[in-house]
């Protein structure tokens, strides 16, 4: 009788999972591929059918923790909140599920500086700045005080990016989540008190609806430096 496979799915997670416990203990540098191939029971071979590399399998972590974050944004959504209150719960949400993530969190910090996660992080803040546009967006320029839709995403999610890495480093949350409040309310320092449902607001999509930066592309703000 022929050997079945194992499902992919399940061996490639398995690898995954096995490579995330060893950087989170050793950090991404000192661990091997042979290392993370014996820690997940398969061979090296294997490891390279999934993964082109260690750094496309680094990408592939990434891509699933910034996955958690973005959900957790989305739940922290509520429409019948005011502008400036849902991007603090939001923004809050995402920040304060890093503690939720354990030692996964030295791994995104150490995975940072990674050519091939740095690109990823990029992707992945662009479906952020959807996010956060498409809610500054419905409440309007004079909820921004004049100000530029495209520009005020950009400047909320650098400040983001700035706090994530703060709270990587330091594992302190709760002063950078200070700073972004402080930034919030100087860019929206006229938010509406009527819930933005009742300006014909949607739920605020999770992650896995908004569609790919590769047919939308970026903002118009990148756009132009193109």
């Amino acid at each position: 009788m022929a050997r079945r496979n194992p499902p992919v799915r399940h061996t490639k997670q398995d690898v995954a999972e096995a490579a995330l416990k060893l950087f989170c203990e050793r950090g991404y540098h000192a661990v091997t591929v042979e290392e993370i191939a014996a820690a997940a029971g398969v061979t090296k071979g294997a490891f390279y059918y999934y993964f082109a590399d260690k750094e496309d399998l680094a990408q592939d972590l990434w891509h699933e923790l910034w996955g958690r974050l973005a959900d957790a944004a989305s739940d922290a959504y509520d429409e019948q909140r005011p502008l400036a209150d849902n991007l603090k719960r939001c923004f809050r949400a995402t920040l304060e599920a890093i503690s939720s993530l354990g030692e996964a969190r030295f791994f995104l910090r150490e995975a940072w500086v990674l050519p091939k996660v740095e690109v990823a992080g990029r992707v992945d803040q662009q479906s952020g700045a959807v996010l956060v546009g498409s809610l500054l967006a419905q409440a309007g320029t004079d909820a921004l005080g004049g100000l530029d839709v495209d520009a005020a995403s950009a400047v909320l999610l650098g400040a983001y990016a700035e706090a994530m890495l703060y709270i990587l480093t330091t594992g302190e949350a709760a002063p950078a989540l200070a700073v972004l409040d402080r930034v919030i309310d100087a860019l929206v320092p006229s938010a509406p008190k009527v819930p933005l449902r009742n300006r014909g607001h949607r739920q605020l999509p999770r992650r896995s609806q908004i569609p790919s930066t590769t047919k939308t592309g970026p903002p118009r703000w990148q756009r132009n430096e193109a």
